[in-house]
């Protein structure tokens, strides 16, 4: 096994290159113990994804277009069990197997990104704020977590109205996902679900439950703060838009630490950022459930992928010097405010609720202007209808005058919202 190195969302240096890869039983195939039908598969890296989309499956088999049988390749058959050692020894043509998740050992991964160099919301670590608290000097504070740590949460931003009706709104657009997504696939790991990702806009902001996030009497003051050149408070920044995240319960799969923008010239500026993401709990959030997990002051690190593989993460951080923050317990209403360069990602949800995460996000002028009329997932682009536009505050209008929609706007998802996404 050479290590992390990713070709594509198929393939891998691993999964073509390397014969002595612990994650690819080459020429290991058994009959019987299927967790479900085959299905239809291009590659060994897609069939161990799809074995991760379904919670009974333990192995899988691949076979590939050298297979003696026609009518079989291409297909990936999940097992309920592992391979026997007899079963190694008697070779086959044309098929590869793996685990589902590899290391085997997944739940040793899982504990190893919870314990060492690790805190939670309940050791209170800097960068918490309580508006009720401190009505007058939250804002300060939240921004002062931001430029610092790259990150803040606060306390009880949403009022519950708010809540219940943006958790609607995203109950109602994962039914429409599902329904797009019979096997679970997911486009941002297994049984996990980017709203963004999947719309044809790459954002929600045409319903009226997102375009609300866009000014709100909590998080404005932050922003204007954060965004501010010199001593200045600023309202020119731009509110693109906003989406968030969903993962199914059962998923015992995690993301890999990674950034939100894709660009070098990110870093060209260390303030005011390039970019703010805040994230909504529309419901409580324990950190069993699907909890986000950061890295504080990792947003003017220079983001190396091929370092942040799970299983490694922990050593990577002791050798870097960093510690990690899961962003739990969450209550609902409750706001996680992210420097988009900030490495994060998302945890395992081991229990059988959905969680539930939108978001709004928004650029400073500087990046913007960078990224306008680019194919980047987050430039500028005309989002809001006119009729969603118009009802918007003063405030609100000013910051998407770039992102309203001046003539007809489609809207909704994708006809194919499913992206397999695994790297070894």
């Amino acid at each position: 096994h050479t290590g992390p190195c990713q070709w594509g969302t198929l393939l891998s240096h691993g999964y073509c290159c390397n014969l002595g890869s612990e994650c690819f039983a080459w020429g290991t195939f058994f009959e019987g113990h299927d967790a479900k039908d085959p299905v239809p598969a291009r590659t060994g890296l897609e069939c161990r994804h799809i074995c991760q989309a379904e919670p009974s499956c333990v192995a899988w088999t691949f076979v590939l277009a050298t297979f003696p049988a026609e009518e079989l390749r291409f297909s990936c058959w999940l097992k309920s069990r592992l391979w026997t050692s007899e079963e190694t020894e008697r070779r086959h043509r044309g098929v590869v197997s793996g685990s589902r998740h590899c290391p085997l050992a997944n739940a040793n991964t899982l504990h190893q990104l919870r314990v060492p160099r690790t805190m939670d919301l309940r050791h209170e670590p800097e960068g918490v704020v309580r508006p009720s608290w401190d009505p007058t000097g939250y804002a300060e504070k939240a921004a002062e977590s931001i430029l610092r740590r790259g990150w803040a949460v606060v306390r009880n931003g949403l009022d519950d109205k708010a809540a219940e009706a943006l958790r609607a709104a995203s109950e109602r657009a994962l039914e429409e996902l599902l329904s797009k997504d019979p096997q679970r696939i997911g486009n941002r790991g297994p049984r996990r679900y980017s709203l963004g990702s999947a719309s044809r806009t790459h954002h929600m902001a045409h319903l009226p439950q997102w375009a609300q996030l866009i000014d709100t009497d909590i998080i404005t003051p932050i922003l204007k703060l954060v965004f501010r050149e010199g001593d200045e408070e600023t309202d020119r920044y731009v509110a693109i838009g906003g989406g968030g995240d969903i993962v199914l319960g059962l998923t015992d799969s995690v993301q890999w630490l990674h950034v939100d923008l894709p660009r070098y010239e990110m870093y060209d500026r260390i303030h005011p950022p390039p970019g703010i993401g805040v994230n909504f709990a529309v419901h409580d959030v324990s950190c069993e459930g699907g909890a986000m997990r950061l890295v504080p002051g990792t947003q003017t690190l220079m983001y190396q992928m091929d370092r942040m593989a799970p299983h490694l993460e922990s050593s990577m951080l002791a050798e870097m010097g960093l510690s990690r923050v899961f962003v739990c317990p969450l209550q609902r209403g409750d706001l996680i405010l992210r420097d988009l360069r900030t490495w994060h990602a998302g945890s395992a949800n081991l229990e059988s609720e959905v969680r539930h995460l939108p978001n709004a996000e928004f650029l400073a002028p500087w990046y913007a202007e960078l990224t306008r009329d680019t194919a980047d997932h987050l430039a500028p682009r005309q989002v809001i209808p006119n009729e969603i536009w118009e009802g918007l505050s003063s405030h609100a209008k000013t910051v998407t005058e770039s992102t309203r929609a001046h003539g007809s706007l489609v809207t909704g998802f994708r006809d194919k919202i499913t992206m397999p996404q695994q790297f070894d």
